[in-house]
């Protein structure tokens, strides 16, 4: 998976799912869930990854992440 810019994340239990949800500031549409919180992350970077090379596709800009470390 290519390194993906420092976007927001978050993760959180779902009592409904029965699983960890990870979601993102940055793609508020888009959540990974797993059993746990790194591997929900990890889902979600992947979903985050094929919506950037789908933006990237038709030529529309990728967002910026919410904070930047300065």
């Amino acid at each position: 998976m290519p390194e993906l810019p420092p976007y927001t994340y978050r993760t959180s239990w779902s009592d409904r799912d029965g699983e960890c949800v990870a979601t993102c500031a940055e793609f508020p549409g888009l959540s990974g869930l797993a059993p746990t919180p790194g591997r929900a992350i990890d889902e979600l970077k992947t979903a985050i990854a094929a919506w950037l090379d789908y933006l990237a596709s038709r030529g529309l800009p990728a967002p910026p992440p919410a904070a930047r470390a300065g």
